[in-house]
């Protein structure tokens, strides 16, 4: 069988970088919290935020960027599962009002 290796060779000016776009990400979903929105926007804006920062997490410091196509596809089937169970849940909770007068509601 035949091994094969992988060069990181991402540089630290990067990581540096990186590093500074998720903390100013992280202060801006603080200053999210605190801006008055209505309905579930702060929802959608929290979950767009934590996105960006997952997506940079898992490309620069798990290396994904430069890693084989198996890798791309065990991180897809994460997301489509991910997918899955957060919309069974939304559709749970968003469903629950609709039969009024339900036992156990």
């Amino acid at each position: 069988m035949s091994e094969q290796t992988h060069s990181q060779t991402t540089s630290v000016t990067v990581y540096v970088v990186v590093f500074a776009a998720l903390v100013a990400l992280t202060f801006l979903t603080v200053g999210v919290s605190f801006i008055p929105l209505a309905g579930i926007w702060h929802v959608v804006l929290g979950m767009a935020i934590a996105t960006v920062k997952g997506s940079l997490v898992v490309l620069f410091f798990m290396h994904a960027l430069n890693s084989p196509r198996i890798t791309w596809i065990v991180i897809a089937a994460a997301v489509v599962w991910l997918t899955v169970l957060l919309v069974l849940t939304l559709c749970d909770y968003m469903t629950r009002d609709l039969i009024p007068n339900m036992q156990g509601h």
